[in-house]
């Protein structure tokens, strides 16, 4: 009897593994890995350097900066329809929904962000950019992702050194280069779940 009971927990565990590792894949699929919220970041970033080098004040800068999110939804649905992807389909696989909830924990980040916008203004880009990479570190374990790991790494110290060391617009032009990067690695990455 312990040995029949034995067999169907391995067996059990065995198929939970099987549905875990399936429902992650599908998500994978079906979101190509979040790629187009990326190739929307590279869109928003270049329009956050272009508010960096306006003849406005810094206070001017800073309110641009925060508009520019505000295109992500639409340019995330282009993407989508770019590149076959469905971001927002069968919210059922919890796999999905932990994507959606990895997004919705950068919004509580971003009050760091506005508490620099009047407490420290000069800091602001810097840290909502670092705020930007370190929301990604979770999508390396919901997409089993190596490109989402060192990417999370990367935009964050990144950003934060080039900040100390140069002007501001070289880190939307960093973070833009990095989401380029970024991008073409997940579309990679998505082409090799396609095969298997």
């Amino acid at each position: 009897m312990t040995e029949i009971t034995n067999t169907t927990t391995v067996s059990g565990k065995k198929e939970a593994v099987m549905d875990f590792t399936e429902l992650r894949r599908e998500a994978s699929i079906l979101q190509k890995k979040g790629a187009p919220f990326m190739m929307a970041s590279v869109v928003i970033w270049t329009l956050v350097a272009i508010t960096r080098v306006l003849p406005v004040d810094l206070m001017t800068k800073n309110m641009y900066t925060f508009y520019c999110p505000g295109l992500l939804l639409p340019c995330v649905f282009l993407f989508s329809k770019i590149i076959g992807a469905h971001p927002f389909a069968k919210l059922k696989n919890p796999f999905n929904r932990l994507g959606f909830l990895c997004t919705m924990n950068q919004m509580l980040y971003l009050l760091i962000v506005m508490w620099a916008f009047n407490q420290k203004p000069d800091a602001m880009l810097m840290l909502f950019a670092m705020v930007f990479g370190a929301h990604l570190l979770p999508f390396s374990w919901a997409y089993n992702s190596k490109t989402y790991l060192v990417m999370a790494l990367v935009d964050t110290f990144g950003s934060m050194i080039i900040a100390i060391f140069l002007p501001e617009v070289y880190v939307c032009i960093f973070m833009v280069i990095c989401q380029i990067v970024m991008s073409v690695l997940l579309l990679t990455e998505c082409k090799k779940l396609d095969r298997v």
